[in-house]
């Protein structure tokens, strides 16, 4: 082989040596991970591109609704973009909430942690209608009418004393 030929050979052979190691040595190092985030709103969207779950400091209002306080935590969306519940905290009343909406967007369950008082409670068409709950060791279920007033309560405090309020005895059957 020609002294110029020869040249052109290595330096072709040796580049493609050069780009081969440079190569491997990079599919072989693992990428660093981001040691932090910091973003005010995350949204993990669906194959369409809609947001179903967001994650927001604060959240934002549901459609055509205005939030009573202001949530931080994460939000369920649907397939349209409507509120479907949450996992929120509420600094404004001390208080931690996991709520699922109707379709109408009101709260029709709901379990929270306000002021370390747990409760639970079920609501139809922005009422709320049954209520569990602790309250100074006492425990509790009340059973609400349409128009949210209280008709029967059980609790049991702390020493195991029961009270049932709001029963009626029962028709005569005839």
């Amino acid at each position: 082989m020609s002294n110029p030929l020869r040249r052109l050979v290595v330096m072709v052979v040796g580049s493609c040596a050069v780009c081969t190691l440079g190569a491997c040595a990079s599919a072989t190092a693992a990428p660093q991970p981001t040691a932090s985030l910091a973003v005010r709103e995350l949204n993990i969207v669906d194959e369409h591109g809609q947001p179903r779950i967001r994650i927001g400091a604060p959240l934002p209002d549901p459609k055509g609704l205005k939030r009573a306080l202001k949530a931080y935590g994460i939000q369920f969306m649907d397939s349209s973009g409507q509120e479907l519940g949450g996992l929120a905290m509420l600094d404004a009343i001390g208080g931690r909430a996991l709520c699922f909406d109707s379709d109408e967007g009101y709260e029709a369950m709901c379990m929270s942690l306000i002021k370390g008082k747990p409760s639970i409670s079920f609501g139809y068409e922005g009422k709320e209608r049954i209520s569990i709950g602790v309250v100074d060791g006492v425990a509790s279920i009340v059973l609400y009418d349409a128009q949210e007033a209280p008709h029967l309560r059980l609790e049991v405090d702390k020493d195991g004393k029961a009270r049932v309020e709001g029963v009626t005895p029962a028709l005569e059957r005839k």
